[in-house]
């Protein structure tokens, strides 16, 4: 018998919430922090996540309570100061998993039908990059048609690895364009993060 894909998740929370004037991660959001809310999105669909943190940061802070979530790792990037790219790269750092989803801290509001999809999506796809796309949108740009979590096929993982500066994995979407497997759908979540204090429900 075959065996089944691991299919996991990278969250990036090692950022600095420079637009939002103070540590977002931290604000509420319904009762619980910004990065619990995101945390009980993923951890509940997902076999195996793994949150990239700073050095510093603090879990009870940010309100994670690791007995939550028995499959969430905690890893620590310590060059995160230095950009998005660091992150990325300490989150795949002795990485196994056949797909890994890269997931943003900032965005608590995508549906968890959304993410089940697109792990369904990924286990029958045979390009290495899936990434979810609004469709029925006009009102939009086509840049913000275009979302996360962003899944990478484990052949691409040396690349994101090399990862540096502050642009992520938007370096790899450039570069591999044409590999990329669209999958649908009405979820305003995969667009939605927390940029600034208007972003949260009032």
């Amino acid at each position: 018998m075959a065996e089944l894909p691991t299919i996991g998740c990278v969250i990036l929370g090692a950022g600095f919430s420079r637009r939002f004037g103070r540590d977002k991660r931290m604000e509420l959001l319904n009762r619980k922090t910004v990065a619990a809310t995101t945390l009980a999105r993923y951890c509940p669909i997902f076999s195996d996540v793994r949150l990239v943190l700073r050095p510093e940061d603090d879990l009870d802070q940010l309100g994670i309570n690791l007995l939550n979530h028995p499959n969430l790792e905690i890893v620590r990037a310590p060059l995160a100061r230095q950009g998005m790219g660091h992150s990325l790269s300490a989150g795949f750092t002795n990485l196994d998993w056949t797909w890994a989803f890269v997931a943003l801290l900032d965005m608590p509001y995508v549906a968890q039908k959304t993410l089940a999809d697109l792990i369904a999506h990924a286990q029958n796809s045979t390009t290495p990059l899936v990434q979810p796309r609004l469709v029925d949108t006009a009102d939009l740009s086509l840049e913000r048609k275009h979302g996360h979590p962003l899944g990478i096929h484990r052949q691409l993982f040396h690349e994101v690895r090399t990862s540096s500066g502050d642009e992520g994995a938007r370096r790899l979407v450039k570069r591999r364009g044409n590999q990329i497997d669209y999958f649908d759908c009405n979820d305003t979540g995969i667009i939605q993060d927390i940029d600034y204090p208007t972003d949260l429900p009032q």
